[in-house]
Parts: structure tokens; sequence; C-alpha cells
């Protein structure tokens, strides 16, 4: 591993702060990471190779071989490229193997935070499989060297060409945004001394359609870090609305940083731990019971819901009431002692949704010879109804959204059992709202029909309907003429 004494800058802050500003600055890396002709670090896919510097350190890997004669890398690598070219093509990403190292703004930033062609900057990229497989692992993590615990300010960060061209036109795997709702972001985790997360998150939008159109910034951003709060450490993920649920992002999880910002924390004297062991104990329809550790000197315990303050307790189990049901929360509690006050423990968890909706009311059927008009009223339900099954003679044959449908290809002359039942998104299912109904018989007899004469429908035995004139094809058909059904064999 490569030590490198990088200068790090610190800017007074007057007032706002008590200590200074340390940022990151790249501007010497490139003697000690030496480039490629494309313009990324040489040992880019060499394993056991990390940057840092005297502060901070970027997680790495690395491989020359990664199976197959591929080669792999993930984390951060220091480039120097620059390149905001589109090396994308419909329905391929191969362009951009060998040009992962560009930068949309077209360089890193100088001390005055103009973008400088050529000034390196690190790229980034997201691990999301190898996360996946190791607990506890995180590819974009940036570890403190002094093991001291300090305060999260903010970074520059700038779309990589590959994911920004790719929600633009798509590539290989990944879809143009097109649809509203459609993102992309970078969300920042905080981590403690023991390399933990301490469950303190933001999230940046690097691309978004919204209002219409795709929106996403080709410039450098800040990215606030401040709501990570006093941390020994912080991580990264990427977020993205194209992704799979087994391989992950389709979107190219690619970013570039610059710039990083941190703040010496002030000494305090044994601060209250944030309060450990959080959990779920019950979960209910509309209550959740939480539990965590005691705190040695907490006085009280602050609970919060959704980020609002909700109640104290002296205890260390409390009850949330009044929720609704199958909802989101966000559960957190911090411990109190006079005028100290612990860091937040967040959980998030689901209620429960366990009451059936009401049955389907005023069931109506309107039989004919081969099929059966069905509607009904609308059920009722605390969250609500996704679908309705129809069930003929106790079998379920058809799931629908709609309050009406028309069973076809029944039997003419014929009794149903006929019964409708409502379901909701956890599951739960209605009472049967249940009809008994006969089909109409078929009529013996018909008046004469010429070949060329429009009926009101031509049907297969099978009740598949063929269209309104005789077919020209020998067979026993059924005939529908003035509301009158008869079987009819033609010979041709």
């Amino acid at each position: 591993m490569r030590k490198i004494f990088l200068s790090i800058f610190s800017i007074l802050c007057g007032a706002a702060f008590a200590t200074d500003t340390l940022t990151l600055n790249l501007g010497n890396l490139v003697d000690y990471y030496p480039q490629t002709e494309d313009g990324y670090w040489e040992d880019t896919y060499t394993d056991g190779t990390q940057v840092e510097d005297t502060l901070f350190s970027f997680s790495h890997t690395g491989t020359s071989d990664g199976g197959g004669g591929m080669s792999y890398w993930d984390g951060f690598t220091l480039c120097t490229s620059g390149d905001d070219t589109n090396y994308g093509e419909e329905g391929s990403s191969d362009g951009w193997i060998s040009k992962q190292w560009g930068c949309m703004a077209g360089g890193g930033l100088n001390e005055q935070l103009q973008v400088v062609k050529g000034a390196p900057y690190l790229v980034a990229y997201w691990g999301f499989f190898p996360e996946s497989m190791q607990e506890n692992y995180h590819s974009l993590q940036v570890d403190f060297l002094d093991n001291k615990p300090h305060k999260a300010v903010g970074v520059y960060i700038c779309n990589h060409p590959w994911p920004y061209y790719g929600n633009i036109n798509s590539d290989g795997f990944a879809s143009a945004f097109s649809q509203e709702g459609d993102y992309f972001a970078l969300v920042a985790h905080g981590l403690n001394a023991k390399g933990e997360p301490t469950g303190t998150k933001t999230k940046l939008e690097l691309a978004a359609y919204k209002g219409g159109k795709l929106v996403q910034s080709p410039d450098w951003q800040y990215f606030d870090l401040t709501a990570l709060g006093t941390v020994n450490g912080l991580y990264f993920t990427m977020e993205t609305s194209d992704a799979n649920a087994l391989y992950g992002a389709n979107t190219a999880v690619y970013f570039c940083m610059d710039k990083l910002r941190i703040l010496a924390a002030e000494p305090e004297p044994e601060p209250l731990p944030r309060p450990s062991g959080l959990k779920i104990v019950s979960l209910g329809e509309d209550s959740a019971v939480l539990a965590w550790n005691r705190i040695q000197h907490a006085e009280k315990y602050l609970l919060q819901l959704n980020n609002n303050d909700y109640a104290t307790t002296s205890d260390t189990a409390f009850t949330f009431k009044s929720l609704k049901a199958a909802t989101t929360y966000q559960f957190a509690v911090r411990a109190v002692a006079q005028k100290d006050t612990s860091e937040v423990a967040v959980i998030e968890a689901t209620t429960k949704d366990e009451t059936a909706p009401t049955p389907p009311a005023n069931l109506k059927a309107t039989p004919d010879v081969y099929s059966i008009d069905l509607s009904w009223d609308a059920a009722t339900d605390n969250v609500g109804v996704i679908r309705y099954t129809i069930y003929v003679n106790n079998a379920p044959i058809r799931r629908i959204t709609t309050t009406a449908h028309t069973l076809m290809g029944l039997d003419p002359d014929t009794d149903y059992q006929l019964a409708v039942v409502a379901e909701d998104a956890a599951g739960n299912v209605s009472e049967p709202a249940t009809i008994a109904v006969k089909t109409l018989p078929l009529q013996q007899s018909i008046d004469q029909i010429r070949l060329d004469e429009p009926l009101q429908a031509v049907y297969s035995l099978s009740g598949q309907y063929l269209g309104n004139r005789l077919p020209l094809q020998s067979g026993t058909y059924i005939i529908r003429k003035n509301n009158k059904y008869v079987q009819l064999t033609l010979i041709y």
C-alpha cells in the first residue's frame, strides 16, 4: 500500500465553526499515482493498492484477470482524462469499457473551485454485486487515517459520462429515462469508530425525469454532508429506478468526486452514546413496540416518528399508537441527560395489514345463451382493494381490477354458481358475494338465412366469435339472428 503525504489546506470558517475545515486537495497526487495515456491511474487494475494521503484513505479493488481474461476494478481511482465524449451506442456499452475515466465537467477543481482541464479528480465505481456477496463490505468507503471522529461537511460531485449519456440514450444495459419518476441518485452514509454504519445518511439527486423532461447536470455540484453528523468515516451507495432485484442497477453506477471536506470534531467529555440494540418487538396494524439497550447516565429518551418529535420516556421500551396499516415508518430514539443529547438511532418498519376487504355488494348477473354479464359495487378496505377474483362453480377463472366482467363460452340452458371475492395488496380476501344464474336456452328455429345476409353474430361451438356472416367453410356453427340462437350445420 502506497503512503502519500498530500497537502490538505485548511479554510478558517470564522464564527460558523470553532475548528478548521479540512479539504482534500488532489493537486499533488498525480506524481504519486502515475497516469496512463488515457488519463487514469496505471494501477487501477492492480489489487492491494488504493489512493490515500495523510488523512483520507479511499477504498479500491482491482484485478487484471477477473475471469475469462476480463479485468475488473471498483472503488475509487485517480483520473485526469476530463473526457466528456459519448462512447455509447444503441444497444451496446462496449465502447465505454476502455473509456471509463471521463468527467462531464471536463476536469477537476482548483482551490478557487474552477474547472481545470487535466486537473485530477476521483472516479468512483460502485461494486453492487461484491457488496451483496459480502456482509458489511462497502466498495466506496472513505476512512479517516487519524482514527478520530470528524464532522462531515461536504464534497463536490459531478456526473460521469457513462450514466449521463445512458440516461439520455440508453445503452447495452440501461434504459433511457423517459417516465415520470425515473431517477439516479448518490447516497452518503456515516461510519462509526468500529467501521459500522451510524444509521445517518443523505442523498444527492444526479438525474431525474420530472415535469416531462430529464434533468441532470454536467457540472460539479456541492453535496452537503452535514446530515451525517460526527463520523469516523463514510461510504457511498447509489440508487436508480432502472434496476434488477437480482443483478442490481442497469444504470452505470459511476460518479466523479473532488474537494471532500470535513471538520475536526470538538472533544466532548464522555458524550452520551447513541442508543444501541434498537429493535421492533412487535408490529400490528396501528401500533409498533420498540425496545433498546439502557444508556448509562441517560435521564430519558426522546422518541421521534418520521423525523418529528413524538414522546419522551424513561423506560427502554415504547409503544407507538394510532399508526396507519401497511405504511412504512421511520422510528428514532435519542438519549437525553441534562444538556447532552445523543445521536439518533433509527429503524424502519412497515405496519401490517390484517383487515380483509368488505364483500362486493349488489352483485348482479344478466344471462345470455353463451355468456353472463356480471357487475357489482366496489368493495372497501382500510388500505385499498387491488383486484377481484371471479369464481364459476367454485373454481377461480378470472382476476380483474374492474367491477364488471362478461363470462364467455358458457353452455346454454345451464345453472351456474358464481362468486366474486375482493383482495387487497397484503393478500387479505373478503367473504364472497355469490349469485346463482342460468344461461338462456338455445332456440330451436330461426328464419331463413341467405348466404350473404348480415347476422348479429356467428360463433364456433366453443363460443369463439367468428364475425357476422355465414362462414364459407363446412362445419357446425351457432348463429344469432333477431336475438335468437340456433345451431346450424353448413355443407358446401
